[in-house]
Parts: C-alpha cells; sequence; structure tokens
C-alpha cells in the first residue's frame, strides 16, 4: 500500500510539476565539464520537491474537508456537512486537481461533484440516511479516480 501511495504521489509531482519522463536528466558528474549537469539535476529536484509539497498540501485539504462530511454526519451536524461537501466541489475546479487530462479523468471529476451535491442535498433536507449513503458513494469516486490515476502513472513509466 505505501509503495502504491508512493508512485501515485511521485506520478502526480511529475505531472502537476510539468516534468515529463523524457525531460528528467540524471547525470553523473565524472568530469568537470559535466558539473552544470548536476545543477540542472538539483533544479529539477527542487522543482519535484515543490510540487510534491504543493500536491500534499492540497490533498490533506481534500481529506480534511471529507472529514468535515464525516464528522457533520457522526453528530448530526447539516451544515458541517454542507460546508465539508461545497469544498469539496470547489477544490475539484481548481488546478492542482487536474492532474491527469482526458474523458476518464473529466468524467471522474463529474460523478465527484455529483456526488458532492447529492450530500449537500441530502444535508438541506436534514436526511442522515441520503447523506451517508451519498458520502459513501463520494468516497469510492476518490478510490476509483485513485486506481485509475495510478495505473496511468505506472503506465507512463
Amino acid at each position: 500500500m505505501s509503495k502504491t501511495l508512493c508512485f501515485l504521489l511521485g506520478g502526480f509531482l511529475l505531472v502537476v510539476a510539468g516534468i515529463g519522463s523524457e525531460e528528467i536528466q540524471v547525470a553523473h558528474a565524472s568530469a568537470p565539464d559535466q558539473c552544470d549537469q548536476e545543477g540542472d539535476k538539483k533544479e529539477s529536484e527542487d522543482k519535484e520537491t515543490e510540487g510534491e509539497k504543493r500536491l500534499s498540501r492540497f490533498m490533506r485539504e481534500k481529506l480534511t474537508s471529507s472529514q468535515q462530511v464525516l464528522e457533520g454526519l457522526m453528530v448530526e451536524d447539516y451544515d458541517l456537512m454542507q460546508k465539508g461537501a461545497k469544498r469539496m466541489i470547489e477544490m475539484s475546479n481548481a488546478t492542482e486537481w487536474q492532474v491527469i487530462e482526458g474523458p476518464i479523468f473529466a468524467r471522474q471529476s463529474e460523478e465527484f461533484r455529483s456526488t458532492a451535491k447529492e450530500v449537500i442535498k441530502f444535508a438541506k433536507e436534514k436526511n442522515l440516511d441520503g447523506a451517508s449513503l451519498s458520502y459513501l458513494h463520494l468516497t469510492m469516486t476518490c478510490i476509483a479516480c485513485h486506481k485509475k490515476v495510478n495505473k496511468v502513472v505506472i503506465s507512463q513509466r
């Protein structure tokens, strides 16, 4: 599981940082004239680290919003459910969300937003069972998307 998560995050970083696999260069400074390549390598690593931190913060914020919905479900706080789901919809429209382009990812994102809207709808109706089932569906869309993204990242290697 940990190895899969590392592959997924690594792939996200490459896409977010705009670094394709063909652009990554590994330089071994065995001669003085290759020192510039070491500088390029360091700069590339710095970009990856920066992208990794940005993606990690984004995913943590997404998780926090999801936890708000769950907490709202546990204590029957319908406003908290709505707040978390609304934030998740906002985040799904952010640039950081667009990790992979294409119809499959677009469909996954649309299903995510639609399901988050269902959570809001049921929370407004104070329908705990409906909100709970919608939250479960929302969680399943996250898992399904992560599995697909992971497959894409692995296939690009």
